[in-house]
């Protein structure tokens, strides 16, 4: 919840200041923005702490509160998107696609509505009246709303792209598959007792995944002793589970307009494993949806997914806040630091005493061949915590990517003492991205798939608005594609635009800014918004200048 509320919020300022380029910032809703914001901040510090079962919920709670009020203030935003957006008169349903990003995309979009009483289906057309490939997916227990399923084609740099939505005589044709073997033009896929048993990249004439002793997808239990926080997370192989061991069949296997999914399951001892796999017709990606159902809670176990890359000789980097790290590089070294006894650095759980097997990543992993031009695969998830090696007994040395779906451990609470078994269903999403040379090549996409193209769904019917409105459009273009915008919002204390980017592959490029409208006036600004020396603007109102390796930009500006 924390975590989708965070990028919903980004996500909600960017399209509120893209509206504020016409109408100004009247009705923004600062006081939610910062009500949403502080409810996201505020559970930090002292999770499992003295009374912790009384505390951890009021966190459970801060991270709820914000994602409601987060998806209130994009919804908001949405609407007024909607409204502003040329609309054909008739029984069709507009539909309007946001992207949050600084750079053109081609992604799917899962579009809810309510199906309109006598529609049997859906056609979809673009803003040309061509019809867009699209299907409506299986609905989960207790959903009363529609969705339905597509691939945006080239929606604009932080702008919409508009689409209608009218009613189909049928519902679209799915053919029913079966084997274990399928592919569309980017992937030959085969899938295993556990997983993905290969994937073979047509385009780099190569088998992205060694699957020997590990499928692509696989669940894997560890035992996993210890209190959370306080030890070095080690794991055991007591009570070693993983997929391949149970049966899992195919509960569908069917072929839509817009991709190929399977959906299997496996009945563990304390849960069930439910997973989707998607190949998207127009997509070189493979998406995984991934769900615990009805996990017990039992102590003291860890849950990963693993997908076992196929290099003998790889590099392994992650994402963090404004960079990326490569392992055994750019990583601290420890003989630097001074004794435990003048820090509150402790070696044995932090790292100083052996190495850290788990990393925090933001959106991606990924393993690369070390030589000039070799292959990789970049893994994208919605997790946090991640492994690059096997832990498992006769551990193998090719690099086996790793995310952390759930662990059990020993609460540090006293007053009670408790443990976080976290009962219940959880539900994960990831996607595998093979690629050439390292992960420099798809990380903007990793990126995007946490910041999903934002579907805006009007009103059957809705009244056509004055001629001139664009079907599609950008409110704000930052280039080159190694800059990567982290902030466009309004500006604490007064009506100019903040924007905050970083440059992401490490080296010195030129920046070039501009909006759907002349920028002003411009000033550099302190990551806390403090004024700066003011900036020089084009005559066409952009802004250009240099960025050092990894530097973050902050700005102020003027329309």
């Amino acid at each position: 919840a924390g975590r989708e509320a965070h990028n919903r919020l980004l996500a909600a300022e960017r399209l509120f200041a893209g509206l504020s380029l016409q109408s100004g910032f009247e009705d923004y809703p600062q006081q939610t923005f910062t009500e949403a914001w502080k409810a996201n901040c505020w559970p930090d510090h002292g999770w499992g702490g003295n009374q912790g079962i009384i505390t951890d919920s009021v966190y459970n709670a801060s991270y709820e509160k914000s994602k409601k009020l987060a998806d209130q203030l994009l919804n908001n935003a949405g609407s007024r998107l909607g409204k502003t957006i040329q609309k054909q008169p008739g029984n069709g349903i507009p539909l309007v696609v946001f992207n949050p990003l600084n750079w053109e995309r081609t992604d799917v979009v899962h579009a809810r509505l309510q199906m309109p009483s006598g529609w049997q289906g859906v056609t979809l057309r673009d803003e040309a009246g061509r019809e867009v490939p699209c299907e409506i997916s299986a609905k989960q227990e207790g959903d009363t709303a529609t969705e339905v399923v597509f691939v945006a084609e080239r929606v604009p740099s932080l702008g919409y792209r508009s689409y209608a939505m009218e009613p189909a005589s049928s519902a679209a044709s799915v053919t029913t598959l079966s084997g274990r073997r399928v592919e569309n033009q980017f992937f030959k896929v085969v899938f295993g007792d556990g997983g993905i048993k290969s994937l073979y990249d047509k385009r780099l004439t190569w088998d992205a995944l060694r699957t020997e002793k590990f499928d692509g997808g696989e669940v894997v239990q560890f035992t996993a002793p210890g209190v959370a926080w306080e030890d070095p997370e080690i794991v055991t192989m007591e009570n070693f589970d993983k997929t391949s061991r149970h049966p899992f069949p195919f509960k569908t296997f069917t072929k839509g307009p817009a991709r190929i999914t399977a959906l299997r399951e496996a009945a563990f001892k304390h849960f069930l494993l439910r997973e989707n796999f998607h190949l998207y017709h127009a997509l070189d990606r493979v998406e995984i949806d991934l769900a615990l159902v009805n996990w017990d809670g039992q102590k003291d176990r860890e849950l990963r997914v693993v997908f076992p890359v196929n290099l003998d000789d790889a590099r392994t980097s992650y994402e963090v806040p404004f960079g990326a790290v490569e392992m055994g590089k750019d990583e601290l070294d420890f003989t630097l630091l001074p004794p435990d006894s003048d820090t509150a650095f402790r070696p044995d759980i932090y790292g100083g005493d052996h190495p850290l097997a788990y990393r925090e990543a933001i959106n991606w992993v990924d393993a690369s061949a070390q030589r000039y031009l070799g292959h990789g695969c970049l893994s994208a998830s919605d997790m946090t915590v991640h492994l690059f090696r096997d832990e498992t007994d006769h551990p193998v040395s090719y690099p086996i990517l790793q995310h952390v779906l759930l662990s059990t451990r020993k609460s540090l609470a006293w007053n009670p003492d408790y443990w976080f078994t976290q009962a219940g269903t959880h539900r994960y999403r990831m996607a595998l991205l093979p690629h050439k040379g390292d992960w420099r090549l798809r990380y903007r996409e990793a990126i995007a798939f946490n910041y999903p193209l934002f579907a805006v769904v009007g009103d059957q019917g809705a009244p056509a608005h004055p001629a001139g409105d664009r079907a599609a459009s950008s409110f704000f273009q930052l280039q080159p594609s190694n800059l990567v915008l982290t902030a466009l919002k309004k500006s604490e204390d007064d009506n100019r635009l903040v924007i905050r980017f970083y440059e992401a592959e490490g080296f010195e490029t030129p920046a070039s800014i501009r909006f759907a409208k002349p920028i002003t006036h411009a000033w550099k600004a302190s990551l806390i918004e403090d004024d700066g020396e003011p900036m020089q603007t084009l005559a066409d109102g952009s802004l250009q200048f240099s960025v050092k390796p990894w530097e973050i930009v902050t700005l102020k500006v003027a329309v």
